[in-house]
């Protein structure tokens, strides 16, 4: 033990590596790939049986489909009265009798006999006697067999039961059974049993079923009646197995089971309103053939692409392993104030790519140090036109005092009020360094501008401000009622010859705060109304808004609220042409007023 060890560390380092290679990578791959095989192969038979079973789940919706199209058949008979007033005797003479079942019966049972494929015959059987019969569909009820009666009498009104045609000789059958379908017909009252109607179909009805499943006729299938085996298809399977791929069906909750040992498939479907259960069984060699024969091939190329591998990895170890620690030790030298290249060769490998990125970053670097060295200058001189720019709103604000003080002295008082309110419009935007503010300045401000521009449209412009709740410790943005206001001005009050009416309410609804802004404008267009939507939806780009001069402040605003007050707040809009535009935000507040 102690030759071997010795011999491990007078290995070179090229063929330590390779051994380790072949231990930790190769060894480990090949078992790994022995199970990853396997997982495969119970994977693939899995997906296999699901997809199969999805498809007699599927083909069974269709079977019990159509029994339901045929059951609905009884529906058409019980609710036609000239039929119950037949069965119930009501026509006396032997003519009236013979015209009401040609004008009125039998046109039924063409109808549901054309309309409704498979179906061999459709009989009732009456109960009294004095109604004439017809042979083949109308008969005697002594006629019925005794077992769909006796069924019949254990069933409520309303329901009915379905029979499988048997084989007389007790066997079981290699044709489809037959189905057929037994139901009482009740006179008006549902007091009296008039007759039992029996719907008859030929062996198309399961043979569809049947082949909707088999399309390539290589499934053996067995159907069991209340335990009786009552068709079987090819006899390719013993009984005993099966009875034993029948017993996994059976002992499985996902309706298929299946043998590795036998590479055998068996997928069941269970019919309660028929009382039988289906059987299909089919071989997994023919389908995972391929499979196996393309896993065998991917494997040895795994092996050998494995092995060359080794060699590759053994002859080029050595120089990878020498360039790449030469980057490394480059790269500790490297700070703030060393930022040098590394002179790596002229190959065109990955290395060289790796050391031609890293020479990138190192100019990267610098280049971003002295960009933030020129930022840091351009941020001082802007602070400096910051300063200088907030001396000009104190000369706007002194002009406009002088401008007021000239018109009290010459008794102008609407130039008084124009300037006074003009004045806090200014303050309002240029002196508030803070994006937020709280909401009865903002209702001020909004009075101020509805007031500047009644100088402009005097009567023609009509406004209300009526506030239903305490805002004055209400937080919100600045300038998100304004823009709607502005809206209203310009693309409704504006655009109107006639009076035109701007309404704000606030009220509050629990934690909520409705803001509703109203005109009585033209209205928005449909078209353009579903843009605005969109984009505020976030459903449409908000460059789709640029299309006309108009909704961009709407987005801003909505943007806004949101960030502000959270993703449950919105902005809605109302507008119908030629009625005006309605502006609601929900604003979710926290906390009591």
């Amino acid at each position: 033990m102690r030759r071997e060890a010795d011999a491990m560390k007078n290995m070179r380092i090229v063929q330590k590596m390779a051994l380790g290679y072949l231990m930790l990578v190769l060894l480990p791959i090949l078992v790994f790939g022995v199970y990853l095989y396997n997982q495969f192969y119970m994977d693939v038979i899995s997906e296999y049986s699901e997809g199969k079973q999805e498809l007699v789940v599927q083909a069974g919706e269709g079977f019990r489909a159509r029994l339901k199209q045929i059951e609905s058949i009884h529906s058409q008979f019980q609710y036609n009265q000239q039929l119950i007033d037949y069965l119930s005797g009501l026509y006396p003479s032997e003519l009236n009798q013979v015209y009401s079942y040609l004008k009125d019966i039998r046109p039924i049972y063409i109808y549901a006999l054309t309309g409704n494929k498979g179906i061999a015959s459709i009989k009732l059987y009456k109960t009294q006697q004095s109604v004439q019969s017809v042979a083949g569909e109308l008969e005697d009820l002594s006629r019925m067999d005794a077992k769909p009666i006796a069924l019949l009498n254990a069933v409520n009104v309303d329901k009915g039961i379905w029979l499988l045609s048997s084989n007389p000789t007790g066997h079981e059958s290699t044709r489809p059974p037959y189905l057929s379908y037994y139901q009482r017909i009740y006179n008006n009252s549902y007091t009296q049993s008039l007759a039992a109607m029996e719907i008859t179909s030929d062996d198309s009805l399961i043979r569809n079923f049947l082949n909707a499943i088999d399309v390539n006729q290589n499934i053996q299938v067995l159907i069991m009646n209340n335990g009786e085996v009552i068709y079987r298809s090819g006899h390719d399977l013993s009984p005993e197995q099966t009875a034993g791929m029948q017993a996994l069906a059976e002992e499985s909750e996902r309706g298929f089971a299946y043998s590795r040992s036998q590479r055998l498939l068996v997928n069941s479907l269970s019919v309660p309103e028929l009382s039988t259960s289906f059987y299909f069984f089919s071989e997994l060699d023919e389908v995972f053939v391929d499979i196996r024969k393309k896993a065998i091939f991917l494997g040895v190329s795994l092996l050998l692409s494995l092995l060359l591998l080794t060699g590759i990895y053994y002859a080029t170890a050595s120089s990878i392993v020498r360039r790449i620690l030469g980057l490394a030790k480059h790269m500790r030298k490297v700070d703030e104030n060393k930022l040098t290249y590394y002179e790596g060769g002229s190959s065109r490998d990955e290395i060289d790519f790796l050391t031609r990125s890293y020479n990138s970053l190192i100019h990267r670097i610098d280049e971003l140090l002295t960009n933030v060295h020129k930022a840091e200058l351009m941020k001082k001189e802007a602070d400096y036109l910051v300063l200088q720019a907030q001396i000009k709103p104190h000369f706007l604000y002194n002009t406009l005092e002088s401008i007021r003080m000239l018109a009290e002295i010459n008794d102008d008082q609407e130039v008084v009020d124009a300037t006074f309110t003009f004045g806090k419009l200014l303050r309002y935007t240029l002196t508030s360094r803070d994006n937020e503010t709280v909401l009865r300045n903002e209702l001020t401000n909004v009075q101020h501008y509805l007031d500047m521009h009644k100088l402009r449209l005097l009567d023609r412009l009509h406004y209300s401000i009526e506030v239903l709740t305490p805002v004055d410790n209400i937080s919100c943005p600045r300038f998100i009622l304004q823009p709607l206001v502005e809206n209203c001005i310009h693309h409704g009050v504006g655009r109107s010859r006639s009076i035109g009416r701007i309404d704000v309410v606030v009220k509050r609804e629990d934690d909520v705060l409705i803001i509703v802004i109203a005109d009585n404008g033209p209205g928005i267009p449909p078209e353009r109304l579903d843009v605005i939507r969109g984009v505020l939806n976030n459903e449409l780009d908000r460059q789709e808004l640029q299309k006309e001069n108009s909704g961009q402040g709407l987005y801003n605003v909505s943007e806004r609220i949101r960030i502000f007050y959270g993703g449950h707040s919105t902005l809605i809009i109302d507008s119908q042409v030629g009625e005006g535009t309605k502006f609601t935000l929900k604003l979710k507040v926290q906390g009591g007023i």
